[in-house]
């Protein structure tokens, strides 16, 4: 069964957007520069800060959840164009909603790799919560799965309950499986 992310929330796009916008507006000094036929050796300082940006929002996108898939053995989290997450289902303790975390960008933040660029991926440390690693790309539609010996993924599938009651569903079913076959 496959789930689709939910769409950027307002704060990501927002981040997402200005980032952009930032590497863009520094691209424009050598833009006018090369228009008008100028050299001039401080034209590399706006570029030598936009390519990093370009990388960073390009590495982001690269890694952002693309959609949920529960297999019969596995949560699979796809994303964009890095390889697939693989989490088998005998390893998964719990899934739940997890509408507290929906402040995360805004307080209780302590560590993260992205908290907004196409999402929020990455190792976070809340304060209430502890540790987490989010692949979610909107805050208000979190699901949290609940792993033996790791960090909770976080995760945001456009039909939260949907998913939570599929996913459950397929771990009772896994679980009467293995009895079945171990009896």
């Amino acid at each position: 069964m496959r789930f689709e992310t939910a769409p950027l929330d307002p704060y990501a796009t927002r981040i997402t957007i200005g980032l952009a916008w930032l590497g863009g507006l520094l691209t424009l000094p050598l833009l006018f520069a090369y228009l008008a036929n100028l050299r001039w050796g401080g034209l590399l300082v706006p570029i030598a800060l936009a390519l990093p940006l370009a990388l960073f929002l390009l590495l982001n996108y690269a890694a952002q959840a693309s959609s949920y898939t529960i297999e019969p053995e596995a949560l699979v989290i796809r994303r964009r164009w890095w390889r697939p997450l693989r989490v088998p289902l005998e390893r998964i303790s719990g899934v739940s909603s997890a509408s507290p975390l929906s402040d995360v960008p805004k307080r209780g933040l302590r560590f993260a790799f992205n908290a907004g660029i196409f999402g929020y991926l990455g190792p976070f440390r809340l304060d209430p919560y502890g540790q987490v690693f989010f692949l979610a790309t909107n805050r208000t539609r979190l699901v949290a799965v609940a792993r033996d010996n790791k960090p909770p993924l976080i995760l945001s599938p456009a039909k939260p309950r949907d998913f939570i009651q599929a996913l459950n569903e397929r771990r009772t079913q896994s679980a009467v499986e293995q009895l079945t076959v171990e009896a």
